[in-house]
């Protein structure tokens, strides 16, 4: 149906894809890093700061990419 209102007009684009797919990287590398210190108590990450980076850049990757998803649909 061509007039279908739920239906994009435009796959999504690849800067979507590929800002998801760094945010999931961000999130699993910083639940890697918070196993890692908690199991083996590395020295050289150094007070969770490298792990709430990496979630807070997770976070601002996957609300850029759905910033862009929304925008995508409004056209």
């Amino acid at each position: 149906m061509q007039n279908d209102p739920f239906r994009s007009p435009r796959p999504a684009p690849r800067v979507v894809s590929w800002t998801q797919s760094i945010a999931l990287f961000c999130f699993g590398a910083s639940i890697l890093l918070e196993i890692g210190q908690a199991q083996w108590r590395w020295p050289v990450i150094g007070r969770g700061w490298p792990i709430l980076g990496l979630d807070v850049a997770g976070a601002v990757l996957m609300a850029t990419s759905l910033g862009l998803l929304w925008a995508a649909r409004r056209r």
